[in-house]
């Protein structure tokens, strides 16, 4: 484009300096022509001039030849022609004035045209100038932005560059883990095996023990009298409902290593049995306790979950383990074959809790999804998904809440489902809800939260009676728990440091025992 411009203002001066010099020609011959019209104007005013004077001399010399007979016919006969010859010389350069006023005026018209061609020459040379300014401006701009460009392809190639070994070196790492989870995996099934043969080999043991006991003689026991009393519970009550007044404990009664990695749920049967653990190895642990809780021999682990366990249940019966991991599943197995029973699996995110419903033929899952889902375990299916607009960190249900299930949600709100119509109604709290625990005997309802305080709920007025606080006391996770003891005048909790917190529910007495690394 440049190149255009150029030639064509090339162009443009050429013609305008061919145009130029014959415009310089034709003001040249005009400015001759007003010269000899000037002179012939000067000439015609001496000839008039002349003519006036030959005719007054020629005026008196008539009227001197009626006085006078001095003057001579002769020279009357040449003023007479010098008289003719003026005014033939005059007529001629009146012609000759004509002519050259006449070219003259044509020279002007000719003058204007060339005047309004030049006129329009400059202006299309202004235009053609501004915009070849224009142009460069453009130009400029463009190497300017030509410039960022390959400034910018620079630092992109140096940065690709740059991903580029990161790249190499994450190809370089995911190999090494691969290669490392391999020979964790192959080290965890190992161990699991190992695991396996152990509990066969003390199974063979209790059982060659309990042969040879069978064996020995025994002495007839008469078991003691224990009168009824009016506060026993149903055999079907979980044991730390009717095991009488709780007592604050000073020391441990067992501690043991249950996993490889930390412990994020544990729960004891309803038989008082076993109790179940899982941890962050993917991995839940059913053990045998004594009553007085000082024995735990691993009874069997149960394996298959792809992530790790965030919650444990026991069904009724002590016979089933139900279990959350954020892996988006639960997962349900029996403690006799360890066989998986169902994998419940629809969930998008982790799932934080799930529960036995009151027959154990449904069960109900909370996620970081923003949804509870209730599962049919007789056909193994989602029969209802309950959309919240939360994360859910804990559920609660059973035969004592009837047909209503309570969810803890990431938005500070006790949410309770009515299981025959789904609707819901919420109760606002002010702290982000990590977990939830029932004293029916009460109608109370503790709520932990991340904001440090422990509140209950009573679920006649459906509001917070009592807060619990301690100095020291930090909830740090979201699936932090709380729990009632068995007779409802302790809660316990624990905190980001490892001290388990316990209050006086009737006076908000705390205690403190730090007794892990955290909690």
């Amino acid at each position: 484009m440049d190149v255009q411009i150029s030639e064509i203002l090339r162009r443009l001066r050429f013609r305008e300096q061919k145009q130029s010099s014959g415009l310089n020609r034709l003001i040249i011959s005009h400015t001759n022509l007003q010269e000899q019209v000037e002179q012939l104007k000067k000439e015609i005013s001496r000839l008039e001039f002349e003519k006036q004077r030959l005719e007054r001399f020629l005026e008196n010399e008539s009227n001197d030849a009626t006085g006078s007979s001095g003057t001579s016919s002769s020279d009357q006969r040449a003023l007479h022609k010098e008289l003719i010859d003026a005014v033939k010389k005059k007529s001629e350069y009146a012609d000759k004035i004509c002519e050259m006023t006449t070219v003259l005026k044509a020279k002007e018209v000719e003058l204007a045209q060339k005047d309004g061609r030049c006129r329009e020459l400059e202006k299309l040379t202004t235009s053609l100038q501004d915009r070849l300014t224009a142009c460069e401006h453009n130009l400029a701009n463009a190497n300017r932005v030509n410039q960022s460009v390959m400034d910018e392809n620079q630092t992109l190639q140096l940065i690709c560059n740059t991903q580029q070994s990161k790249y190499q070196d994450l190809e370089a790492e995911f190999e090494y883990i691969k290669q490392q989870l391999l020979t964790y995996k192959t080290k965890a099934a190992e161990d699991l095996n190992d695991e396996n043969i152990r509990i066969k080999k003390h199974r063979e043991e209790q059982l060659k023990k309990q042969q040879e006991d069978a064996l020995k003689p025994k002495a007839p026991v008469v078991p003691p009298h224990v009168p009824p009393s009016k506060d026993t519970k149903p055999a079907s009550e979980p044991f730390y409902r009717v095991l009488g007044p709780a007592i604050y404990p000073s020391t441990p009664c067992h501690t043991f290593e249950a996993h490889d990695v930390e412990v994020s749920a544990l729960c004891f049967s309803p038989d008082g049995n076993y109790l179940a653990t899982g941890g962050g190895d993917k991995m839940v642990k059913v053990w045998n306790v004594k009553q007085d809780l000082r024995t735990a021999d691993l009874k069997c682990s149960l394996s298959g979950s792809g992530g790790g366990i965030m919650s444990v249940q026991f069904d009724q019966s002590s016979k089933t383990v139900l279990a959350a991991s954020n892996d988006s599943m639960a997962r349900i197995w029996t403690i006799g074959d360890l066989i998986t029973r169902h994998t419940l699996a629809g969930h998008s995110g982790k799932v934080m809790t799930a529960k036995f419903m009151e027959d154990n033929n449904k069960v109900v899952t909370g996620s970081h999804d923003r949804t509870l889902k209730i599962w049919d375990l007789q056909r193994g299916t989602c029969i209802r998904t309950l959309f919240a607009g939360s994360s859910c960190n804990d559920v609660i249900t059973g035969k004592y809440l009837g047909s209503t299930i309570i969810s803890g949600h990431f938005d500070q709100r006790l949410r309770f489902w009515d299981e025959r119509t789904y609707n819901a109604s919420e109760i606002a709290l002010e702290g982000k809800i990590t977990s939830l625990d029932y004293l029916p005997e009460r109608y109370l309802l503790l709520c932990c939260s991340r904001d440090n305080v422990l509140r209950l709920v009573d679920l006649r007025q459906n509001s917070v009676t009592t807060t619990f606080r301690a100095d020291g006391f930090n909830v740090s996770l979201d699936w932090s728990r709380a729990c009632f003891s068995q007779d409802g005048q302790y809660i316990a909790a624990g905190s980001h440091d490892g001290t388990v917190f316990v209050w006086e529910v009737a006076t908000g007495k705390v205690r403190s025992k730090k007794e892990h690394s955290s909690v």
